[in-house]
């Protein structure tokens, strides 16, 4: 039996042209950005850290550049280790940050220029 190709006044070719067209659209005007309060936590760390402004000043801008999650064992705590692009008044600078699981305390383990 073959298919109609015409539902409610709408051909087939029309009805798949409409869909596509809004998936595209939906995707486009999807709000990307994840700003969520461990986020926000991380970037205010950041910005409060006197060695980070010590280096390039007043920070102007945090981006996450990779954020590595890690489980090393079955009787150890994971961690996260998260590779931030600092951007200052006086210049840019990569920092790295660990937080173990369960614990309150944020580390910077490493900081470089880029």
């Amino acid at each position: 039996m073959p298919l109609p190709s015409m539902f409610l006044g709408v051909t087939a070719k029309q009805l798949l042209v409409l869909v596509t067209v809004g998936c595209a659209a939906a995707y486009l005007f999807d709000n990307h950005d994840d700003t969520t309060p461990e986020k926000l936590a991380l970037e205010a760390f950041i910005r409060s850290e006197q060695q980070v402004t010590e280096q390039v000043g007043t920070v102007l801008d945090v981006a996450l550049v990779r954020q590595v999650v890690a489980h090393p064992g079955f009787n150890t705590a994971g961690y996260t280790r998260s590779m931030y692009a600092v951007e200052g008044e006086r210049g840019r600078l990569m920092v790295t940050l660990k937080k173990v699981e369960g614990e309150p305390t944020i580390e910077v383990t490493e900081l470089r220029q880029p």
